[in-house]
């Protein structure tokens, strides 16, 4: 890891999460391995990893809850300022940088960056746009996530699934801002493996969170991948009509219209 002086709080520890995706731990570690200067992985898992180096490792059972783990994570984490990845990320040496001037600025407390999802060219999806190509991939969806923030005990993840710090960060008044860091994410290519299990626990983070803003999209958008197209037409119009955001009703007025084309092909067969 980083071994070079570092300015004084700017020290980031890697926070990751795992099942037994060890390879792909490790392959982040490395990308990673000279910007950081400390490595927690929470194993979810049953299988056991060998102890490497000055690594932490922690094992926490899996209970249908992606917050948990990751705090018990952090309350180890000895670095002023925390990373997390997922296992089905990678970032590229352009981010990085970008992650080592971040760490610098004064009076901000954490950075939001775009988790960039690749799809394959035919999927149609809410939020779907072409970007700049990435290892031959250049239709995706850019989600909003704070990945980036100081090691603060105010700053915790909240949420069963699409966990986040923002409701956090907002109760105890402190500052995030928006950079251009992008992460690039790899799983929705394989998302119908998983979108049944998403929707579960999405459904249940409804049922839990009915108030936050995110949980209607959520269930709407897990709902959409496995072709339940009226439950998650349903989650957006709910969703607009309580919080009446842009988000909501472009996601409505999508699906609505993919609902009108579903419909149609039903009638015909």
């Amino acid at each position: 890891m980083k071994s070079k002086v570092k300015e004084s709080n700017t020290s980031i520890a890697l926070l990751i999460m795992c099942k037994d995706e060890f390879i792909k731990v490790k392959n982040i570690i490395k990308s990673l391995h000279s910007v950081i200067d400390e490595v927690v992985i929470v194993v979810t898992g049953n299988k056991k990893v060998k102890q490497s180096g000055s690594y932490k490792i922690i094992y926490y059972p899996w209970h249908d809850d992606y917050s948990a783990p990751l705090n018990a994570g952090l309350r180890v984490c000895e670095s002023d300022w925390i990373f997390r990845m997922d296992t089905d990320e990678e970032i590229d040496e352009e981010n990085i940088k970008k992650i080592l001037k971040a760490v610098k600025i004064k009076n901000v407390d954490a950075f939001e960056v775009s988790q960039r999802g690749y799809l394959q060219p035919n999927r149609i999806e809410f939020g779907v746009k072409k970007v700049k190509p990435y290892k031959g991939y250049n239709n995706a969806v850019d989600d909003n996530c704070i990945r980036l923030f100081r090691n603060n005990p105010l700053i915790f993840f909240e949420f069963n699934t699409h966990e986040h710090p923002y409701n956090t960060i907002k109760r105890a008044r402190l500052r995030y801002v928006k950079t251009n860091i992008v992460i690039h994410h790899w799983g929705k290519l394989n998302m119908y493996k998983k979108a049944p299990y998403y929707y579960k626990i999405a459904k249940d983070r409804l049922r839990r969170y009915p108030e936050d803003i995110q949980s209607y999209y959520y269930l709407g958008v897990s709902a959409e991948f496995i072709g339940k197209i009226e439950i998650a037409y349903q989650a957006m119009k709910k969703g607009y009509e309580k919080f009446g955001t842009l988000n909501y009703k472009n996601a409505f007025e999508f699906l609505k219209e993919k609902r009108r084309i579903y419909d149609g092909r039903r009638k015909v067969s």
